[in-house]
């Protein structure tokens, strides 16, 4: 296959990495692309490193295998564990999701930024650690969601079994006196609009999927490989079980007839 026609991989540890899935296509979309969601095995934000870097490996040879020409990492916990490992054991680009930090300091007045994310990655502090690199001066809310992503997995996006949960976490960060949260796991934009109903208007959201999108685009025009056909590009998404379910989360995303999906396994 010549190497533009060739797809963009995306995978996360299930439904999630649709958010950034939705982004490439808005900003590529003659680009052909490949998602991965490990469903059989989520969620990431609770496993050990080791589980973590079995997991991102197995996937990276599934998307060996089918050819890609770069992967777009659409979990922020294999990003904060394994990301500066495994890149260099891949043969191809591969991308980290983004901490959008750099977009909520714009939107930032106070520089006082919350970051909602799963245990895992906010005990790696990695939206601190970018931070403190790119401003001093930003001061980081970390909030852990550890019912969020499994709640979403499972299609619960209205009605008190998330709501309940909900207010737990974004009261602290009200509290807190933060004007920006950024969503430091992709299945948070799913709800955002329940996050805007609880916080009302002191709290502007940010999601990272854009600025992953961005990236995507810089490192595929760098490196000669974008895809030159005007057709739109296919859409495949594989899930590790519950596939139909997969499916049907995604149809809140992109349109039905826009994707193909199936149940795939690693060897």
């Amino acid at each position: 296959m010549e190497r533009n026609r060739q797809p963009i991989g995306v995978f996360d540890s299930g439904v999630g990495g649709l958010t950034v899935v939705n982004k490439l296509r808005m900003l590529l979309p003659h680009e052909n692309i490949i998602y991965v969601g490990d469903t059989k095995r989520n969620p990431y934000g609770s496993r050990t490193p080791e589980e973590i870097f079995s997991y991102t490996r197995d996937i990276l040879r599934f998307m060996s295998e089918k050819e890609v020409k770069l992967v777009a990492i659409g979990c922020n916990t294999v990003t904060a564990v394994a990301y500066e490992t495994v890149r260099k054991e891949v043969p191809y680009p591969l991308i980290g999701m983004s901490r959008g930090i750099r977009t909520a300091r714009e939107i930032s007045a106070k520089k006082k930024i919350a970051v909602f994310a799963t245990d895992l990655t906010i005990a790696n502090h990695s939206h601190k650690k970018m931070a403190a690199a790119i401003d001093p001066d930003i001061e980081i809310v970390e909030q852990a969601c550890p019912a969020l992503a499994n709640l979403v997995e499972r299609g619960v996006l209205s009605g008190e079994e998330i709501m309940e949960p909900l207010r737990r976490y974004t009261a602290p960060v009200i509290a807190s006196g933060a004007d920006t949260a950024i969503f430091g796991c992709t299945h948070f934009p799913f709800v955002q609009p329940l996050f805007e109903e609880l916080c009302g208007d002191t709290i502007a959201f940010v999601d990272p999927a854009h600025e992953m999108a961005l990236q995507t685009l810089e490192v595929l025009k760098k490196g000669g490989l974008l895809n030159h056909d005007r057709l739109p590009g296919y859409l495949r998404l594989c899930f590790t079980a519950e596939a139909r379910r997969g499916g049907k989360l995604a149809e809140h995303l992109i349109p039905a007839n826009e994707f193909t999906v199936e149940e795939i396994s690693f060897a």
